[in-house]
Protein backbone atom coordinates (compact mmCIF):
# COMPACT_ATOMS: atom_id res chain seq x y z
CA UNK A 1 0.00 0.00 0.00
CA UNK A 2 1.26 3.50 -1.17
CA UNK A 3 -0.60 5.47 1.20
CA UNK A 4 -1.79 4.40 5.00
CA UNK A 5 -5.93 4.91 5.10
CA UNK A 6 -5.28 7.37 8.14
CA UNK A 7 -2.44 8.33 10.58
CA UNK A 8 -0.80 6.47 13.02
CA UNK A 9 -2.51 5.54 16.22
CA UNK A 10 -0.94 3.64 19.45
CA UNK A 11 -3.13 1.70 21.70
CA UNK A 12 -1.91 3.27 24.45
CA UNK A 13 -3.25 6.63 23.33
CA UNK A 14 -6.98 8.07 23.17
CA UNK A 15 -6.08 10.80 20.82
CA UNK A 16 -3.84 11.25 18.05
CA UNK A 17 -1.26 14.35 18.05
CA UNK A 18 -2.69 17.71 16.35
CA UNK A 19 0.31 18.10 14.49
CA UNK A 20 3.05 16.40 12.71
CA UNK A 21 6.56 17.84 12.32
CA UNK A 22 8.44 17.44 8.51
CA UNK A 23 10.31 13.96 9.67
CA UNK A 24 6.77 12.70 10.04
CA UNK A 25 5.25 13.89 7.26
CA UNK A 26 7.81 12.26 5.01
CA UNK A 27 7.61 8.60 6.71
CA UNK A 28 4.16 9.04 6.42
CA UNK A 29 2.95 10.36 3.02
CA UNK A 30 6.24 8.56 1.56
CA UNK A 31 7.16 11.89 -0.15
CA UNK A 32 10.25 13.78 0.16
CA UNK A 33 11.35 16.73 1.71
CA UNK A 34 11.45 18.66 -1.80
CA UNK A 35 8.60 16.95 -3.29
CA UNK A 36 5.89 18.24 0.06
CA UNK A 37 7.44 22.00 -0.63
CA UNK A 38 6.81 21.45 -4.57
CA UNK A 39 3.53 20.07 -4.05
CA UNK A 40 2.81 23.28 -1.28
CA UNK A 41 3.66 25.58 -4.03
CA UNK A 42 1.35 23.58 -6.19
CA UNK A 43 -1.44 23.61 -3.93
CA UNK A 44 -1.42 20.02 -4.23
CA UNK A 45 0.03 19.72 -0.14
CA UNK A 46 -1.84 20.91 2.78
CA UNK A 47 0.58 23.92 4.12
CA UNK A 48 2.18 24.01 7.11
CA UNK A 49 1.30 26.19 9.77
CA UNK A 50 3.81 28.17 12.54
CA UNK A 51 3.88 27.09 15.69
CA UNK A 52 6.35 29.99 16.73
CA UNK A 53 9.87 30.50 16.39
CA UNK A 54 11.17 28.85 13.39
CA UNK A 55 8.68 26.45 14.13
CA UNK A 56 6.07 24.43 11.55
CA UNK A 57 3.77 21.59 11.14
CA UNK A 58 1.25 20.40 9.93
CA UNK A 59 -2.31 19.85 11.65
CA UNK A 60 -3.30 16.21 11.91
CA UNK A 61 -6.69 16.87 10.01
CA UNK A 62 -5.28 18.91 7.32
CA UNK A 63 -3.12 15.81 6.55
CA UNK A 64 -5.30 13.11 6.67
CA UNK A 65 -7.74 15.31 4.39
CA UNK A 66 -4.82 14.61 1.87
CA UNK A 67 -4.10 11.15 2.12
CA UNK A 68 -8.01 10.18 2.11
CA UNK A 69 -7.49 11.59 -1.33
CA UNK A 70 -4.15 12.65 -2.49
CA UNK A 71 -4.55 12.60 -5.99
CA UNK A 72 -7.50 14.26 -5.88
CA UNK A 73 -6.69 16.98 -3.05
CA UNK A 74 -6.42 20.95 -4.10
CA UNK A 75 -6.16 23.37 -0.95
CA UNK A 76 -8.86 25.63 -0.92
CA UNK A 77 -7.90 29.50 -2.32
CA UNK A 78 -7.68 32.21 0.47
CA UNK A 79 -10.77 34.69 0.38
CA UNK A 80 -9.26 38.18 -1.03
Amino acid sequence: MLFPRSLPTSRHLDALPAFYRLNDVTRITALSRSTVYRRIAEGRFPEPVHLGGRASAWPSAALQAWIDDPQGYRRAKPEP
